[in-house]
């Protein structure tokens, strides 16, 4: 029998793709049912600067997430489990 491995950049695939349609999902389904849409930045929300004299450099990340982005994401997870 051969062990069944299983790809990280499938995983992360369907992760993207859970986020990205559950988000989506959320903002439209979410005038129906408004607990979808509730946001949950995470990240720096303001810009850290460093100036370093000769180079300048500006970090800033946010992600903001809903609800049906979260349950995008455990459906991901789920259906990667499966394969």
């Amino acid at each position: 029998m051969r062990i069944k491995t299983r790809n990280p950049w499938v995983l992360v695939l369907l992760l993207l793709t859970g986020a990205i349609i559950g988000g989506f999902l959320g903002q439209y389904l979410g005038q129906f049912f408004p607990f979808l849409q509730h946001n949950f930045p995470i990240g720096i929300k303001e810009p850290l600067f460093l100036d370093l004299g000769i180079l300048s450099l500006v970090f800033g990340f946010v992600i903001n997430i809903n609800v049906a982005g979260v349950i995008g994401l455990m459906l991901a997870v789920i259906m990667f489990q499966r394969i």
